[in-house]
């Protein structure tokens, strides 16, 4: 039993270090006003098209849970993708440190 606590806890540890995984990136708002926010990852719900654009291109919206509403960035396609590549990133590591883990379960 103790084996199973001792693993348990370890992977757990790490479990818990990528759910604070923040992301950073630049906003750009439709009139060129730039910026930047920082969001957990886990919060971001969906990037879609935006109904403006910057210097001939069309933004990109991103979603960001924030209780019961959303939290709306406005970002170039460039930094959209950014976002997208850190989102499978992190996806690939959690699965992987899931895939890796010596933990033992036991049920009843």
């Amino acid at each position: 039993m103790r084996f199973f606590i001792i693993f348990s806890i370890f992977f757990g540890i790490n479990l818990f270090a990528l759910d604070e995984y923040q992301v950073t990136f630049e906003t750009t708002l439709c009139s060129g006003e730039k910026g930047f926010g920082n969001v957990d990852i886990k919060k971001i719900e969906r990037i879609e098209s935006a109904e403006c654009t910057y210097e001939g291109k069309k933004l990109q919206k991103m979603l960001v849970r924030d209780g019961s509403s959303y939290k709306i960035y406005m970002l170039t396609y460039d930094q959209a993708k950014e976002v997208m590549q850190d989102i499978k990133l992190y996806n690939r590591a959690k699965l992987k440190m899931m895939q890796n883990s010596n933990a033992v379960i036991i049920s009843k």
